[in-house]
């Protein structure tokens, strides 16, 4: 659901503004739900080489016959996390650099949030460990 505030005529700006945010939000859903299969994240592991894999390969690594690794590759391909380049007879796939930005993106302020966090624990934890703050030593 998309509202609209007229601010100085400039409505249509904060509805599509919350129409990317909802497309956002559930291409981050669809990022995770697609993570969340290990035999789809096993072959991300395993396209982290600069020169990917060819689709026997991945067979192969991940003891799974063809048909099921060509149906988990065209998942990951059409979420954008891996592309395909074309070598003749085979189709080597590889990890795009962007792959898991999106992700990245919404979990950058979860992890600024518990590093504080688990940075104050430490500090207290350090200052039980020495009464009135003395270094231990």
């Amino acid at each position: 659901m998309v509202s609209a505030v007229v601010v100085s005529g400039s409505w249509h700006v904060y509805a599509l503004t919350g129409i990317y945010l909802s497309w956002h939000v559930q291409r981050v859903r669809d990022s995770f739900d697609v993570l969340a299969d290990p035999t789809r994240r096993a072959i991300l592991d395993r396209l982290r080489t600069p020169q990917g894999c060819v689709v026997g390969e991945l067979v192969t690594a991940l003891e799974l016959n063809q048909t099921a690794v060509s149906k988990h590759l065209r998942v990951l391909r059409h979420m954008g996390m891996v592309d395909v380049v074309v070598e003749s007879q085979r189709r080597r796939y590889v990890l795009r650099a962007d792959a898991l930005a999106e992700i990245e993106t919404w979990l950058a302020p979860h992890r600024a949030f518990w590093e504080e966090r688990l940075d104050a624990l430490g500090a207290h934890l350090d200052s039980l460990d020495s009464p009135h703050g003395e270094d231990p030593s």
